[in-house]
């Protein structure tokens, strides 16, 4: 896909496109992400993957904003949002989830992921709660003594997998997100006799993670996110990938499901390049919800009307890609408005996702959190 940039305060690239054929109220949707930036980690996918859900839809529009990871540029996303009347934000990886004041004043409904309290807010891929299922993943195989490499400053997300299960011993080790060496790490988790490692890296210091755990001989069972494993990471670790944990939030891109044959024939029909990933799986699953909560509205649709319309689903399908969709909220304060607590676990084999589990509820592990 080619996007059209206007350049405005922090190079916010915005384009415009309308979707689809069959008939539908008018209404404005954002689509924001960190499609460039700093991180080694983006998602430009997420908008072939939103206009996808919108193949055969008309009179809706969509439009992007690139948050680039910077906090002053989805401060203009938001403004942008504002003034330019925009009904909801499909809102992926980016910077929009630890700052949508603008937003929430406003009332415009943020869905994909988005912070667990704003009263606008519809998170359906928090971040806590995949790496919660991470500690489930872990005691599950039989795990008791835990090691976690983890990036300087994201203790919060190992609080998360320690929160999974109650552990014998848990030992850390803490590096920075350029480390040049894992090998004292992993020898530190190696001495304390861990029985399972969880990764909480970036998908590069993965296959890193994995060359010091296979020169300490390590036999443990390793687990991380799916976002950080990705094809790339598969493709250069081959059978060394095999027996890793993988947790997701929703069905694996991988999979071999009717829903992920149809995403991707339609997102290859928009951008042929734009790879199926598990913000892209999301991302449609969002669109999908945001699809039907419209069509509930009595009159225009408007953000109000909107963030109503959000607030009623219940039990609402998006084909698998997320368990049926419910919009009430937690009484765990940290989580209330964490709409799709729930994880599945992934085995790999031979390059590919073998599910262990299906969908399992993480209310307790995230209470337990709260606490």
């Amino acid at each position: 896909m080619v996007f059209s940039t206007a350049v405005a305060i922090g190079a916010v690239a915005i384009s415009g496109t309308t979707a689809g054929a069959a008939s539908a109220k008018p209404y404005t949707v954002m689509v924001e992400g960190g499609f460039t930036g700093p991180a080694s980690y983006t998602v430009p996918e997420i908008v072939p993957a939103v206009q996808a859900a919108y193949k055969g839809v008309s009179g809706v529009k969509i439009v992007t904003c690139d948050d680039q990871f910077s906090p002053s540029v989805d401060l203009t996303c938001q403004h942008t949002a504002v003034t330019d009347g925009v009904d909801v934000v499909i809102a992926g990886f980016g910077y929009l989830s630890s700052n949508e004041s603008i937003l929430t004043k406003a009332g415009i409904p943020v869905i994909d992921t988005t912070d667990t309290t704003s009263p606008n807010s519809f998170s359906i891929a928090a971040t806590n709660g995949e790496y919660a299922g991470i500690g489930i993943g872990l005691s599950k195989a039989g795990c008791r003594r835990l090691g976690i490499l983890e990036i300087d400053g994201t203790t919060t997300l190992a609080d998360a997998i320690i929160a999974g299960a109650k552990w014998q011993s848990v030992t850390q080790a803490a590096i920075p997100a350029d480390a040049p060496d894992l090998t004292p790490s992993i020898a530190k988790l190696a001495e304390a006799k861990v029985q399972c490692i969880a990764l909480s890296v970036e998908p590069n210091t993965v296959i890193q993670a994995m060359t010091a755990i296979k020169q300490d001989n390590l036999k443990v069972k390793v687990a991380m996110v799916s976002a950080i494993l990705t094809s790339q990471v598969l493709s250069s670790l081959g059978s060394e990938a095999n027996g890793l944990i993988s947790i997701e939030s929703e069905i694996d891109a991988g999979a071999k499901a009717p829903v992920i044959t149809t995403i991707t024939k339609e997102m290859k029909a928009i951008n042929p390049s734009a790879p199926v990933t598990a913000a892209a799986l999301v991302a449609w699953a969002s669109a999908k919800l945001v699809q039907e909560a419209a069509q509930t509205v009595k009159g225009s649709v408007t953000p109000a009307s909107m963030l109503k319309a959000m607030n009623g689903l219940r039990n609402a399908s998006t084909d698998g890609v997320i368990p049926p969709f419910s919009a009430i909220p937690l009484k765990t304060p940290a989580y209330t408005r964490f709409f799709n607590h729930y994880a599945i676990d992934y085995v790999i084999e031979n390059g590919r996702p073998k599910a262990l589990t299906g969908f399992y509820d993480l209310t307790s592990a995230l209470s337990s959190k709260s606490s």
